[in-house]
């Protein structure tokens, strides 16, 4: 690139959502980079030749992308700190921390006209709105339809991604875009960012909810909610050491048999006992048992019926070898 006097600054934070971008956007935001951020609708307008309903329509574009924000006290625009500067440098092979996201003030927040100008060229985002409303079963006020566009073009999550999470939320009773747009964030700041992450998230969240039930009953809590210290048993068994069902419903027997009750500190016991011996299955363990009752039953044995027998006979035998002689002697 031949660089004059001066280099504009590009937001790379824009590249994420520069495969939405047509012309007119990609032109407003050379002119904005080439003005260092600041420039009004009438500059910007006569620096690209895009007329100033368009140029109108990419600013807002750019802002619900989270790329550019009103400048106070006027109608000039900026770049945001977070596009303009540098990812924080680290030393070493340490790789650099991701920003975590948050929905603040800095986020766009369209007014019913400007929504309608701007999904004129977005139809795309029109048949997503559409769509997520039959997910919901309702139709979106402007705040919900905002919360959309955040999803879209802030976090930069694609559409089939909206939907899953959608219908997911809608699984678990939680039907308000708040919630979505809440775990949403909470999933990206955790690096889950695509469907396919999405997907196998929501899998492990509902099989975790599957166990929790299950163990729920058979520890006998009911439908109270658990504490914070079985909360950590609980993970402890499924997450951190791997427990299926099969084995937690073993040391729930074991517990119960030396105990008389459903005690999560002495299952939790057992079950760190087992880890720790390597044992990872029900298979594994039930082996153990049966080896440990052998041993048992073998050490606890008083004689064994062969060799009895067999001493039986020799001392008869004895003893009738020792009449004989006294016969003879007589």
């Amino acid at each position: 690139m031949n660089y004059g006097a001066s280099v504009g600054v590009f937001p790379k934070s824009a590249l994420e959502v520069i495969k939405r971008a047509g012309e007119n956007e990609l032109k407003i935001l050379l002119c904005l980079s080439a003005t260092e951020g600041n420039a009004d609708e009438k500059k910007l307008s006569k620096m690209s030749g895009v007329n100033a309903e368009s140029t109108r329509e990419a600013l807002s574009f750019w802002r619900g992308a989270g790329i550019i924000e009103n400048a106070e006290g006027g109608d000039a625009v900026a770049a945001t700190e977070e596009a303009a500067v540098e990812p924080e440098t680290v030393k070493g092979d340490e790789k650099p921390k991701k920003k975590k996201l948050e929905r603040s003030a800095e986020l766009p927040n369209y007014t019913s006209e400007e929504i309608s100008t701007l999904l004129e060229t977005r139809r795309d985002t029109v048949t997503l709105i559409n769509e997520c409303q039959n997910i919901v079963g309702k139709i979106f006020n402007v705040h919900e339809i905002n919360i959309l566009l955040g999803l879209v073009d802030y976090l930069t999550l694609d559409f089939e991604y909206i939907m899953v999470l959608l219908s997911y939320c809608v699984s678990i009773g939680k039907k308000t875009l708040h919630y979505a747009e809440k775990l949403a964030f909470a999933l990206y700041d955790e690096g889950i960012c695509t469907t396919d992450q999405l997907s196998e998230e929501l899998r492990r969240r509902e099989l975790a909810a599957l166990n929790e039930g299950k163990i729920r009953i058979m520890f006998g809590i009911g439908s109270r909610s658990f504490t914070s210290k079985e909360k950590k048993f609980v993970a402890a068994w499924t997450q951190e050491m791997g427990y299926g069902m099969d084995v937690i419903q073993k040391a729930y027997e074991v517990t119960a048999d030396a105990t008389g009750k459903a005690s999560f500190p002495y299952a939790n016991t057992i079950l760190e006992r087992w880890y720790a011996a390597g044992l990872r299955t029900f298979e594994e363990i039930e082996e153990s048992y049966r080896k440990e009752d052998a041993s048992k039953s073998g050490v606890n044995s008083t004689f064994d019926t062969d060799s009895f027998f067999d001493a039986a006979i020799r001392r008869a035998e004895a003893i009738m070898n020792s009449n004989n002689g006294e016969d003879n002697g007589i």
